[in-house]
This record gives C-alpha cells, structure tokens and sequence, in this order.
C-alpha cells in the first residue's frame, strides 16, 4: 500500500529531512513515528541501511535510486555517499548548520528542508544567496525542524567574496546541471578531490604547519578553493604546487625528510589517511619526493618500498664512487654539477641524479687526458688537436664550462666506443683497384683538413679501409682519388 496524499520530493535535501516532512504530513508528528509504522528499525533507517531505504520508498511509491542518491550511508568509523567511501566528517546527515535565506523561502516551519550541500564539511556558505551558513541550536538534529526548535531564524551574514570555482562544480556533481568533469577527476572521489584541495591550498596559503581543522569556515574556503583551482588542473599543476611547497619549505639540514619539506601535507598521506583512499595525490606526492631526494633503496615512502636509488646526497654519491667528500667536492664543481660560489654547508644539502652523476664520476675517475689520447686513438698530436677543435671528439667537461681549459680529459668509454667503430672498417685485402694511402697523405695531397676527412669517412662519404698491422686512427687508409672527388664536389 502507497501513502498517500503523496509529498512531492525536493532532490537538493536530505532523505531524513524529507522522511519527517513526510511524516509531520500523515502523521502530525516526527519521522521516527511514520518510520515504526511502515515496519522500518528507526537506526537502520537513520544509519542509511540500504534495506531500509528500500522499504520506505515500496511504502512510499517513490524511486529506490531516488532515494539513495539522498542518503548518507552511516558506518561505525566511516561513511558511504553514491558509493563513495567518506569519513564521517567529511559529509553528515546531522543538521548543524543552514542558510537562513533558504529556510525563509521554505516558509512553513514543518516543510523546512536541510539541504544535502550543507552536510559537506567544505560547504561554509549558501552559493544561492551568498550567506555564511549560520549554526542550528541543536546541531545534532536529524531535521530542520527539529534543530531550529522554537527559535528564530539567524540573520543572514553576507558571504562579499564572490562563489568559489569548487562550490560551483560541487553543486554540479551532486545535483546535475553543471559542466562536465574533466577526465582527470571523473575517476575520484568527492572527498579525494576537496581533501587533496584543501590542503594543497592551506599550506600554500598558511605554512608548512598548517592546523587545517582550526581554520575557521573563510578560511578553508579559501584554502580549498585555492587549491581546487590547482588540483582541477590535472598531475602537472599538482606538481608545479609541490614544488613551490617544496621551495618555501624551511628545512635547511641535509638528514631532512619529507615531513620538513611538505609539512602537514605528508602528514596526512602519511598517518592520518589510511582509513580513507586519499586519491591519486598520494602517489603524486611519493614520486617528488623520490624525484627530489636522496631516497635510500629498500626505504619506505608513503606505504610503498622504493627499489631503486634516483639521487644521492654529497654523502651517499662519496660512498657509491669511493671518493672522499672534499675530493668529490671539487671534481663536482669541475663538472658544472655544483656551483662555484656555494657553501660546503649548501653543497651538503645538494641532491644529485644517480643515473647521470655516478656515471659521469667513474667515467672522470678513468679519464683519459688530453696529452695521452693521440698515443691512445693511434693518432698524432695534431690530428687530435683537429678533432677535438671540431667537436667529433668531446670532453667531459664542456669546453664552455668553468674549467674546461685545465680539464681537458676524455671519457676512456666514448674513446673506446670510436676505436670499435674503427675497427669495423674492412681490411686491405678486400680492396682492389684503390689507390689506397693513410688519411694524412690524402690530406696533404688536397683532400681538405684531416678533420672534414675524418668526418667523411665516419659518415661513409669516402671508401676507407683497414691496415691490420697498425691500431686506431693510424690504420686507417683511404682511397685518395675518392677523398680528394668528395673535396670538389663539396
């Protein structure tokens, strides 16, 4: 049997607030005494058990999904919205505050409606009238009606900065009618998405020591819509925010860790977010912090063990390359990964990438020098001299950098890599009919500078070949007629 007359439902309130509506219409009194006579327990029906809902809407004639879509399902330590999981501070069906406007326009005291946007803990004002929400007497009310009690309506308080972007996009997730998500937050949830905004805006806003849960209502308005217009953005935008909080950080000693550098925001993702998934924001977070610091292998962050080392510390790189931190100080600097004017105190504090540094170190500590490599690539002294003048080959410190000209020294790899290169060239006996001389003697004969014949052959422009009885550049042997065509066609 349906109830009947049947009350129309108003798709902004509360499924407990439109239940004692219900009621005060059929039965004159409170929603407990309509939910005992259809045969519902009055806690499972408050607790938003799904069974419960159910039977009211068959004894009410109305949408089950209607119906849910209103309900805040009530856990003993969480919640479930749309379902959503949520901690129970985040969304509440307890009436503790409202918009004195919005009541007014409800008129009668028995059909005044809570609205399910002021259940969100985020929510601070009305976005229709641009008031603050004012506090009920009695806060823990399931219904307007009974919160309000005798007493009169609150003056309104002006809200004089204009509706924030993430109340307006709010109101169209819940209720419709707004624009559509973006790809990145269709996939989250409604707390995920305030949660990470919220405090992304309130450390940017108040400091890495943040109390979010003291800031009063403006305030974390102004935290989260700050945040909001961050976080909305996309992983980019987050990780822009991140390295500002990172920057502005005050930690200054070398032993650091996140919790220095990201303040109450790793805190949270830390220790006080387990109970609820806190979105993408945390993994966000854990590949900064392993992006930006000296991260041990097998060291936990954010529940997740890292496996594999991507910066060390001045510390952590002595120990890898087995050279003495003042040492390694100064080759740092010859590299250009340190600058010149900074302090041994800053130079502590430095990070460095694993993959390029400790490469670059070992490839110095085996370096070949400038003097030693024309005997080392089979080559005279000029020739290398040519070579190196035109770039094909490259110190390891730039010749641009700071101490380029006293550190002339050579990777012992990248020499090796152009003596195997060589040595794929063919030998004599697979040439025929070439009028065959080293490099030098082409060049003397008109081929142009050793280095642009050098760089003929390599490219493949000039036919060379391989004298099996010498090494290194000295072996090779070109036809000179060939080198010295490819001179004038060029």
């Amino acid at each position: 049997m349906t109830l009947w007359p049947h009350l129309p439902v108003d798709p902004e309130e509360t499924l407990l607030s439109y239940a004692d509506r219900l009621s005060m219409m059929h039965t004159g009194r409170c929603m407990e005494r309509l939910v005992r006579d259809i045969g519902i327990n009055t806690e499972h029906f408050i607790s938003g058990r799904e069974d419960a809902v159910a039977v009211f809407a068959e004894a009410t004639g109305l949408s089950v999904e209607d119906l849910q879509m209103a309900s805040i399902r009530v856990f003993q330590r969480g919640a479930s919205f749309r379902g959503e999981d949520i901690s129970k501070t985040f969304l509440t069906p307890r009436t503790a505050r409202y918009c004195p406007a919005c009541l007014a326009a409800d008129e009668h005291r028995a059909d005044r409606r809570f609205r399910l946007l002021w259940g969100f803990r985020h929510v601070s004002r009305c976005d229709r009238h641009s008031l603050w929400l004012s506090d009920s007497p009695t806060a823990n009310a399931t219904n307007m009606r009974l919160a309000l009690g005798t007493s009169p309506l609150a003056e309104g308080v002006r809200a004089d900065e204009p509706t924030p972007d993430y109340l307006t996009w709010l109101r169209g997730r819940v209720h419709g009618g707004g624009q559509a998500d973006n790809p990145w937050l269709v996939g989250q949830t409604l707390e995920q998405i305030l949660a990470a905004s919220e405090m992304l805006g309130a450390i940017l806003e108040h400091g890495h020591r943040v109390a979010v849960t003291r800031l009063s209502p403006a305030q974390t308005e102004e935290a989260t819509d700050i945040g909001f217009s961050i976080y909305s953005e996309g992983r980019e935008a987050v990780e822009e925010a991140l390295d500002t909080i990172r920057q502005t950080s005050p930690a200054t000693a070398v032993q650091a860790g996140p919790l220095a550098y990201y303040g109450k925001l790793f805190d949270w993702l830390d220790r006080r977010s387990n109970a609820i998934d806190p979105g993408p924001i945390r993994d966000i977070l854990r590949d900064h912090i392993v992006k930006h610091s000296a991260v041990e292998p097998g060291a936990k962050v954010l529940g997740v063990e890292i496996t594999e080392r991507r910066f060390h510390t001045l510390y952590s790189l002595s120990a890898e390359v087995g050279i003495e931190r003042p040492r390694l100080s100064r080759l740092l600097r010859k590299l250009g990964k340190i600058p010149r004017d900074t302090t041994e105190r800053k130079n502590g504090n430095m990070v460095f990438e694993a993959a390029s540094t400790v490469p670059l170190i070992k490839a110095f500590n085996t370096a070949i020098p400038l003097r030693d490599v024309p005997e080392y690539l089979g080559a005279t002294k000029r020739q290398v001299e040519g070579l190196y003048r035109a770039g094909i080959v490259q110190p390891l410190v730039p010749r641009t950098g700071r101490g380029s000209v006293r550190n002339v020294v050579f990777a012992r790899d990248r020499l090796n890599d152009l003596l195997q290169r060589l040595d794929a060239f063919p030998e004599f006996e697979e040439a025929t009919g070439e009028n065959l001389h080293p490099v030098a003697f082409a060049c003397q004969r008109g081929a142009g500078p050793f280095e642009e014949v050098f760089s003929d052959v390599m490219a493949g422009r000039v036919r060379c070949y391989r004298n099996p009885e010498k090494s290194g550049i000295a072996a090779l042997y070109v036809d000179v007629n060939s080198a010295i065509a490819m001179k004038i066609s060029a």
